[in-house]
């Protein structure tokens, strides 16, 4: 196999070389002090690296290619910022650079220095048939190793989730309550209901369910009226006081009204039913309307899954969608449903907050409240089975969640944590 620019690179950030003098094409020794720090950008490969050149100090930037004449095929000839090179690494030097000889640039040549276990390492995770490139290899990465990365993964996760924040807070004028309020709602659909949830929080705000939470049967008259969901002709008394309700505030409010087909209902559990997943976050802000008014005054996981745990009452107590047939279903918010809604409402939307107002202690709580809720056992996490990471926990499920989306299955091998420690072992 002929290694990758990527390869190359992944080789010279780790130093991963054999014990040879490195010695340029010119005959002068080479001594890298500082190898610089990978850019991803447009630039050189390596910036602020440090080496010496025989008994001459130099600073600046490192470019690395398979063949030294990549230089001109990527046109570096015509752009100036290149001429600060203080090092040309390439695999095979096929070509004298007239730029390097003006500049006094040394060529380094790889393909002798180049361990053949990295190289070994590194077919095998690109040619692995298997799930997972590392799937045989992830039983002997060191434990510290595996912890140290996953974690870095979870928190990496927590930014990617901060962006999709970002958006809805910038839509909402940068009001915190309306943006925890509509992530909050989002996340009480679950999966497969979490669009029109979402939707639902553009079309009711926030500021007019702080108005009636005092009074339960508005709160489920305008969350479910404004859904659609209160649309059919009813014979059960509850619900067609519900609709008058709902005729009075969407007139006072001049709200408008979803269409109830946006809402799915097929293959899901009773509790999951949109329905009733909106009756109970009815009761959950009648409960403690602090929870969607000022969720930042929640400081512990304790708390904040304290307030969650809401049993369903009255027409609810006994019924999962609004159509007056009595259920003997459990309908209470479950514990896997408490689990989902502290991940993705409250971790994520504190990590944001924290961030936002440079508040730490709220960016520690969100790794708090990870490292509390269990680990989530899926399709994704099962495939990390034996990796060694340390006590499995949210924070664990949702780091291996993120390897999995965005490195194991691209198979990034060499901007994975994990993937380093395995290329650099010898086998």
């Amino acid at each position: 196999m002929n290694p990758n620019e990527d390869l190359l690179q992944f080789a010279w950030q780790y130093r991963i070389l054999k014990p040879l003098p490195l010695i340029s094409k010119s005959g002068k020794r080479i001594e890298v002090i500082k190898q610089g720090e990978l850019n991803r950008d447009a630039g050189a490969d390596f910036f602020n690296a440090k080496i010496k050149v025989d008994d001459v100090t130099l600073a600046g930037n490192i470019e690395i290619h398979v063949n030294s004449s990549d230089w001109l095929k990527h046109k570096h000839q015509e752009d100036k910022s290149y001429d600060n090179i203080i090092l040309h690494v390439v695999l095979n030097a096929d070509k004298s650079i007239p730029q390097n000889i003006n500049n006094n640039v040394e060529v380094l040549e790889l393909k002798e220095l180049l361990p053949d276990h990295f190289i070994e390492n590194y077919e095998k995770l690109i040619d692995s048939k298997t799930e997972l490139p590392c799937q045989n290899q992830l039983k002997d990465v060191d434990e510290l190793k595996g912890s140290s990365w996953i974690s870095r993964m979870a928190i990496e996760r927590l930014e990617t989730k901060m962006e999709s924040i970002e958006k809805l807070f910038s839509n909402f004028n940068n009001d915190f309550t309306q943006t925890f309020y509509a992530v909050l709602l989002k996340n009480f659909g679950f999966k497969v209901n979490a669009l029109p949830f979402e939707l639902l929080a553009n079309y009711l705000t926030v500021n007019i369910l702080l108005k009636h939470t005092h009074d339960l049967k508005q709160l489920e008259a305008l969350l479910l009226g404004t859904a659609g969901l209160l649309d059919d002709q009813f014979d059960d008394k509850y619900l067609r006081n519900l609709q008058s309700e709902y005729e009075f505030l969407k007139n006072k409010y001049k709200l408008s009204t979803l269409k109830k087909e946006i809402f799915k209902h097929s293959r899901l559990r009773p509790a999951n039913f949109p329905g009733l997943r909106l009756a109970q976050f009815a009761q959950l802000i009648h409960k403690d309307p602090k929870l969607i008014s000022e969720p930042q005054s929640y400081v512990s996981f304790a708390s904040i899954k304290k307030v969650l745990h809401v049993e369903p009452i009255g027409y609810w107590k006994d019924h999962y969608k609004a159509d007056g047939k009595k259920s003997a279903f459990d309908l209470r918010l479950g514990e896997d449903s408490i689990q989902n809604i502290l991940i993705n409402t409250f971790s994520y939307f504190f990590f944001f907050y924290g961030k936002k107002l440079n508040k730490e202690h709220y960016q520690d709580l969100a790794l708090e409240i990870l490292e509390q809720v269990k680990f989530e056992s899926n399709l994704k996490t099962k495939h990390y089975t034996s990796l060694n990471c340390g006590r499995r926990s949210g924070l664990v499920s949702q780091g291996l969640i993120n390897l999995n989306d965005n490195y194991c299955s691209k198979k990034g091998c060499l901007n994975c944590g994990i993937g380093a420690s395995i290329l650099q072992t010898k086998t």
